[in-house]
């Protein structure tokens, strides 16, 4: 072979710029300043701390960041706005359309409605778009920089003054450039090259980089293996729940002599709220213990198209017996209670009630207007039927509701539902006391 081929000589090394150091933060300025001023543009300082008026003596130039967060904010806004716009104004017959929803006879797309999503849009795409311009402005990340060779530029960080004159300037010229800086102050100067050792990428880090390939893998032939089929069971990573020890409803099994999974109740147990109702069924439930029921009156079965002789031999339907409502309050009634009650009454009952139990709350005003004929208007708690009601009936409407009315034995507990009830009585007798029950204080002068 020949000498050249056996040439192992390293290339010479590129020329980078020149680095200068300078006394203290005035003599960079000032040198920073003739320098640019000379024509010189790519020049940048360094220093331990910011010093102002380095950007106009190194004739920085502004940077373009605001506008590229102004366009990536108008760019969420738009985005925004596009989105919910296709998701909830349009609707079209393919895959991933929107859908309209309209609620209330509310617009299918409303500007202020929409204005909070397209507040956070605006808000997340300036900020991305800050904080990865910055990097990209900068030149980020850059793990490694020629100047970290030089012994005096670590003085940076510390007590040291650097003016660094780039070898792609139009006006560079190394022996030049050496002369000015030397010339504008500068206690030290040197040139930077171009690192030619250490191209060649770490062993460890070849391995790390082929590890994480394999892992990245992983995913994509997982999903590829579960959407095709396989004549081996999968592999279950968690065999406590892939295969638990249970057995489902309405499944066989031959655990039981019956073959079923599901099994009744075990005989003595005892439904949610039962016990209380059986050490007090007067207080909990509204009826006496002594199981006597009063008189039904029979329900029938009215049809329109049933006329004649057919409707006469209808027969009537039977219901159950009316339970023996207590007509006592099953605890002390105290002026308290009556506050507790209107309190309470006021809360969940005047919506619907009203305030004085005409039927008239706002709920009703509000369902009557729209005449939509799904509102069964409540009745007036003043009406002869309810005032012949015993309290234990009453109370056990607020428990458990009816018709449109839902019960509150979740809402309300056993002695708020009864001071409820007594305010009813309160309300039902101001409107239909005799003169005789009014005090004479209280009765009108004729």
């Amino acid at each position: 072979m020949s000498d050249d081929a056996n040439n192992t000589t390293p290339p010479e090394p590129k020329l980078l710029g020149v680095l200068a150091q300078f006394p203290d933060a005035d003599e960079l300025v000032t040198a920073a300043r003739k320098t640019t001023d000379q024509g010189y543009r790519k020049v940048e300082g360094f220093s331990p701390f910011p010093i102002h008026g380095i950007d106009d003596a190194l004739r920085a130039p502004k940077t373009i960041l605001p506008w590229m967060v102004f366009c990536g904010g108008l760019t969420g806004c738009l985005v925004a706005l596009a989105i919910q716009y296709y998701m909830n104004g349009v609707e079209f017959p393919f895959i991933y359309s929107g859908y309209q929803f309209p609620i209330s006879a509310k617009p299918i797309f409303s500007l202020p409605a929409n204005i909070p999503v397209t507040f956070e849009l605006i808000i997340l795409f300036s900020s991305l778009t800050a904080f990865f311009g910055m990097f990209g402005l900068n030149g980020l990340p850059k793990l490694h920089n020629p100047l970290f060779k030089s012994e005096r530029f670590s003085r940076v960080t510390n007590d040291g003054f650097f003016l660094w004159i780039d070898a792609a300037d139009q006006q560079f010229d190394e022996a030049i450039v050496g002369d000015w800086l030397n010339s504008v102050g500068a206690t030290h100067v040197e040139t930077i090259h171009e690192e030619v050792e250490g191209r060649q990428v770490p062993a460890f880090l070849l391995a790390i980089g082929a590890v994480g390939a394999a892992v990245a893998l992983v995913p994509p032939l997982w999903v590829a293996a579960a959407a095709g089929t396989s004549t081996s069971p999968r592999l279950s990573l968690w065999w406590d729940m892939d295969y638990q020890a249970k057995l489902k409803t309405q499944t066989a099994t031959d655990l039981f002599a019956d073959g079923r999974a599901m099994r009744k109740a075990p005989v003595g147990t005892i439904a949610w709220g039962s016990i209380e109702a059986k050490q007090d069924q007067r207080y909990y439930e509204g009826i006496e213990p002594d199981g006597v029921a009063s008189a039904a009156v029979p329900a029938h079965f009215v049809s329109a198209q049933v006329e004649g002789d057919a409707a006469a031999a209808g027969q009537p339907a039977e219901v159950p017996p009316e339970p023996n409502w207590t007509k006592d309050f099953p605890l002390e009634v105290t002026q308290e209670l009556m506050e507790r009650g209107q309190q309470r009454f006021n809360i969940y009952c005047a919506t619907c009630h009203g305030q004085a139990g005409y039927g008239e709350g706002l709920v009703t005003q509000r369902a009557m207007s729209l005449n939509q004929g799904t509102w069964t208007r409540p009745l007036s708690l003043h009406d002869e039927a309810v005032r012949e009601q015993p309290v234990g009936r009453i109370y056990n409407t607020i428990t458990n509701g009816i018709r449109k009315m839902p019960g509150y034995r979740l809402q309300i507990n056993a002695e708020d539902r009864w001071a409820i009830v007594l305010y009813v009585r309160a309300l039902q007798k101001s409107q239909h006391a005799s003169l005789d029950e009014i005090p004479e204080e209280d009765r009108p002068v004729r």
